[in-house]
């Protein structure tokens, strides 16, 4: 063996090693935010390794929406947008993600073992459907999924028919700025090699991130446009999920379940908004334009909504175009 070659495998062998370090090492949670107490009609409830949020709605609103957040969000992101909402309200975490919500946490003991692999979309899909089955107390239920949200949000259709199509109440769904059948993301990241790349350093740069400027993620394209709200959730992005490995099969699953799926999962609910950033950074939004289009084709309760100086955080930008959706819900 030549001296170059043995370089080479010990280099190998250096990146590997530190790889899988930095990915399976438990990161320390950093961000926080308040949650209501019992006594103010808030709960906090876990299954396997996803915290879930409960706050009780008004005797007179018979809503409910279930909310799970995007790649790198936790259950913050739906806070200020659901403030005011007086229908009972849930969100869902990303599985292995840290809590960002202090108080006591009842575990849900009796609920189905999870038979799908930790981070993939079909394991949030699964976990997703039980809570809508089970937590969602609401007459009328709207399951609100942005970015990866959006395919968990289709996914938990799919593995549950009859719960998010039922016969006793009206459950609909809004995909905002979603990961959709046959779509794919923007970037260096939506090619083979590249998508290959980022998977092998996605630990590492995570790590160099986390040591950053705050200010360094208002560099992004994606924050344009951006509000001092959306700026405070996006710096946080890089210290949400507990062990980078999960952050890096949350990414692989991606890709894979855009290719696996077409169009028929839109049938999964009754009436389906589907919400577009008018600049995307982070998904492509021709693609996921024509896969909308194609779930309408499928589905006549599809509806695509186009919004105007927004990017892939819609919630953030223009809260008023998802709430508006949410309130046409209301009795």
């Amino acid at each position: 063996m030549s001296v170059f070659t043995t370089l080479m495998a010990l280099a190998v062998g250096i990146f590997l090693g530190c790889r899988y370090h930095f990915a399976n090492k438990v990161q320390p949670r950093r961000f926080t935010a308040d949650w209501p107490g019992r006594d103010e009609g808030g709960a906090l409830y876990c299954t396997g390794d996803t915290v879930i949020a409960v706050r009780t709605g008004s005797e007179d609103d018979s809503r409910t929406v279930v909310a799970f957040p995007g790649f790198l969000e936790d259950m913050r992101y739906f806070q200020a947008l659901y403030q005011d909402f007086t229908g009972q309200l849930i969100l869902v975490n990303n599985a292995d993600y840290h809590n960002p919500f202090d108080g006591d946490i009842t575990p849900l003991v009796d609920w189905s073992a999870n038979p799908y692999p930790l981070g993939t979309i079909e394991h949030d899909g699964f976990v997703l459907a039980q809570v809508v089955q089970q937590l969602a107390s609401g007459t009328q239920v709207t399951v609100h999924g942005h970015s990866r949200g959006g395919a968990v949000t289709l996914e938990a259709a799919r593995q549950f028919p009859a719960v998010m199509r039922p016969e006793e109440r009206a459950v609909s769904a809004i995909l905002e700025a979603a990961v959709l059948p046959q779509a794919r993301t923007v970037g260096p990241t939506s090619r083979p090699l590249g998508f290959t790349i980022a998977r092998w350093i996605f630990p590492l740069v995570m790590t160099l991130l986390r040591k950053a400027p705050p200010e360094r993620i208002l560099e992004n394209p994606m924050m344009r446009p951006t509000n001092p709200l959306k700026t405070a959730l996006c710096q946080s992005i890089f210290f949400t999920p507990r062990r980078y490995a999960t952050a890096v099969t949350n990414f692989v699953s991606i890709r894979r379940w855009q290719a696996e799926h077409t169009a028929v999962l839109f049938n999964g609910y009754a009436h389906i908004d589907v919400v577009i950033g008018e600049k995307d950074h982070v998904l492509d939004n021709p693609t996921m334009t024509a896969s909308a289009e194609q779930g309408a084709e499928q589905n006549a309760g599809l509806n695509i909504v186009q919004t105007q100086q927004t990017n892939h955080f819609v919630s953030l930008e223009q809260p008023a175009i998802i709430r508006a959706l949410v309130d046409s819900a209301k009795p």
